[in-house]
C-alpha cells in the first residue's frame, strides 16, 4: 500500500475503534433521567451558558484573525470569520471534515487570491493548530498520565497534519517556496502574535468544558479543563461520524477520568460538552448563511464535488 491509502486506513480503523467504545459506553454508563437532570440545570443558568458561548465563539475569532494575519492581503475580516464558522458548521454535518475545503473555496473567491495562495494558508494554519495541540497534548499527558508516549504526541500531530493536508487537497505543496514564505511570516512579533492567537483560541474552547464539567460535578481546574479538551480535538483526526460523533465523547471521557472522574460522570460530561459543539456549531453556520447567499453556493459547490470524489 501506498503511504496515503495506507494513512486514511490507520484514521479510519482508529475511528471505528473508538467508535465502538464509544458504544459501549453509551451502554454502560446512559442514565436518561440523570442526562435530562443535568440538562435542566445547565438551562436554569442561562449567564453561565451564554458565558461559555461567548467564550467558544471567541476562540474562532481569534482563529479567524491570526489566518487574516498570515495572508496579509486587505481583505475584509469578516470574511475570514464567516469561513471559520462555516468550516465548523460544515464538519458537524458531514462525516468526514471537509471544512478546511469550505475556507479555501471562500478565500479563493476574494479579489487577489489565488486557488494556491488560499490553500497554502488554510494549510498552514491547520499546521499550526496540530502543533499548538500536540504541544498541550503532551504537557497533559506528562501532567496527568505521569508519562510521554514513545512517540511524542507533537511530532506525530504535525505527521498527520501533513498527511490529512495531502488526502484533503490532494495536489504537492512546494515546501521550498512554503519555507521562504514561513520564514518571512514567522519571523518577528507577526509570527509570535499569531502562534498566541492560536494558542488562545484553544484555551477559550476549553473554558466550555470547565463550564459543563463543574455542572455534572467534576470541578476541574483550567489546566485539567485544557488537558481534556486539547486530547479530545486531537482524537478528531479520526473522525469518521458528523462532528466526530463518538470519537469525541470517547476521547474526552478517557481524558476526564486520568484526572479522577468517574466513567459515568465522565460519560456524561463529554456528551453534554458535545451536544454544546454541535448547538453552537449549527446556530453560528445558519446565521452566516441566512446573511450570504453566496457563502451558501460556496458551501454547496463544496459539498456537491466531495460527493463526487466519493
Amino acid at each position: 500500500m501506498s503511504g496515503k491509502p495506507t494513512a486514511k486506513a490507520a484514521l479510519r480503523a482508529a475511528g471505528l475503534a473508538l467508535l465502538f467504545f464509544s458504544a459501549w459506553l453509551t451502554y454502560r454508563c446512559f442514565d436518561g433521567r440523570q442526562m435530562l437532570h443535568h440538562l435542566a440545570k445547565l438551562v436554569n443558568r442561562p449567564i453561565e451558558m451564554a458565558d461559555a458561548a461567548f467564550v467558544y465563539g471567541l476562540s474562532f475569532w481569534l482563529r479567524a484573525w491570526a489566518w487574516k494575519r498570515y495572508v496579509g492581503k486587505p481583505i475584509a475580516f469578516s470574511v475570514y470569520w464567516r469561513a471559520v464558522l462555516l468550516s465548523l458548521f460544515v464538519n458537524h454535518l458531514a462525516p468526514v471534515k471537509i471544512g478546511d475545503a469550505v475556507r479555501i473555496a471562500l478565500l479563493a473567491r476574494q479579489p487577489g487570491v489565488s486557488a494556491g495562495e488560499a490553500i497554502e494558508s488554510v494549510a498552514v494554519m491547520r499546521l499550526l493548530d496540530m502543533a499548538v495541540l500536540g504541544g498541550l497534548t503532551v504537557m497533559g499527558a506528562y501532567a496527568y498520565m505521569h508519562h510521554i508516549p514513545r512517540i511524542p504526541l507533537l511530532a506525530g500531530a504535525i505527521a498527520v497534519g501533513f498527511v490529512l493536508i495531502a488526502v484533503l487537497f490532494r495536489r504537492p505543496l512546494r515546501i521550498d517556496r512554503l519555507w521562504r514564505r514561513w520564514r518571512s511570516v514567522f519571523h518577528g512579533w507577526r509570527g509570535a502574535a499569531m502562534a498566541g492567537a492560536v494558542a488562545a483560541s484553544w484555551l477559550c474552547e476549553a473554558a466550555v468544558i470547565g463550564v459543563i464539567a463543574k455542572e455534572v460535578g467534576i470541578p476541574l481546574s483550567f489546566g485539567q479543563a485544557v488537558w481534556a479538551n486539547s486530547a479530545t480535538v486531537s482524537g478528531q483526526i479520526a473522525q469518521i461520524a458528523p462532528g466526530g460523533l463518538g470519537t469525541y465523547e470517547a476521547v474526552m471521557a478517557f481524558a476526564l477520568t486520568t484526572v479522577g472522574a468517574p466513567w459515568d460522570v465522565a460519560y456524561m460530561a463529554a456528551v453534554l460538552t458535545h451536544a454544546f459543539k454541535f448547538l453552537f456549531s449549527y446556530a453560528a453556520g445558519a446565521a452566516v448563511l441566512s446573511f450570504s447567499r453566496s457563502d451558501w453556493q460556496a458551501v454547496r459547490g463544496v459539498w456537491k464535488k466531495e460527493r463526487e470524489r466519493r
